[in-house]
Formats: C-alpha cells, sequence, structure tokens
C-alpha cells in the first residue's frame, strides 16, 4: 500500500476544507489553522482541524462562495447542501471520519450526526435533479452559510 505523501495529505484536506466551505481563501486559511495546529499533516488530528476551521471560517465570509469552478461537477451539488448536512457528508462519506469524530467535532449526538448523514444522501439526488431543472442552467444559486 502506497503511504501518502504530505502532497496529498495537504490537498486531501484543502479540497474537504473547500467542500465544507465553498470559498477557496477559506479552504487555504484552514490548511494554514491545520498545520499550525498539528506538526505532522500525517497526524489524524491535521484533517480534523483544518475542517474544524473551515467551518468557523465559513461564517466570516457569510456566503462568499469562490470555488465551484474547481470542484468535480458531481461535487459542486455537495456544497449546495444545507451547512449542517453538508457537514455531516463530507466528514463522513467524503472525508471517511467516524461518526463518533465528527459529532463531536459538530456538537451533535451520533443519533443526530447519523441523521443528518442520511438526510443529506436522501436530499442530494433532489438538489441536483432540481438545480439541473433550474433556468440558470449549470450555476448553483446563492449557497447557505451557518
Amino acid at each position: 500500500m502506497k503511504k501518502d505523501t504530505i502532497s496529498d495529505l495537504l490537498a486531501i484536506a484543502f479540497w474537504n476544507a473547500l467542500l465544507v466551505s465553498g470559498s477557496v481563501t477559506t479552504a487555504e486559511l484552514a490548511v494554514l489553522d491545520g498545520v499550525d495546529s498539528c506538526d505532522d499533516v500525517s497526524h489524524p488530528g491535521f484533517l480534523i482541524e483544518t475542517v474544524s476551521s473551515a467551518i468557523r471560517r465559513r461564517r466570516e465570509l457569510m456566503g462568499h462562495v469562490d470555488g465551484l469552478a474547481l470542484l468535480a461537477p458531481d461535487l459542486r451539488w455537495a456544497v449546495a447542501l444545507r451547512p449542517p448536512l453538508r457537514d455531516c457528508f463530507v466528514l463522513r462519506v467524503l472525508a471517511g471520519l467516524c461518526p463518533e469524530v465528527c459529532a463531536e467535532l459538530l456538537n451533535l449526538s451520533i443519533a443526530e450526526f447519523e441523521d443528518a448523514v442520511c438526510d443529506a444522501l436522501r436530499e442530494l439526488p433532489v438538489l441536483a435533479a432540481a438545480l439541473n431543472r433550474s433556468d440558470t442552467g449549470p450555476h448553483l444559486p446563492q449557497l447557505p452559510v451557518r
């Protein structure tokens, strides 16, 4: 099994931060926060610190979304989820963090977290279909921010 390189780990953290925040600037700052918090980017805490920072920083930018063009089309719909569902979906499904860590990070009970992941999985196809049918074409509407 190939060991992840530092650049791979930084990229994984960046993409997860971008998916949570929708902003390149927020994702970059979050990665820097993660690096500041963990001396070793291969430590599992690095990704957690990075995503946690992206969630905190997302509030500061209040809906500024500038990174959607960087995402694969199928991932753009994930960013259109309401933040609690988006956070749960990104952390559990895309980042692969365990439910206990995700729930703690998001300050939810495990049951609330699991319900949110299920809601996100149900909402994604409906959201994608609705946005594909809209007159705005492939562009997303103003995205919700917590």
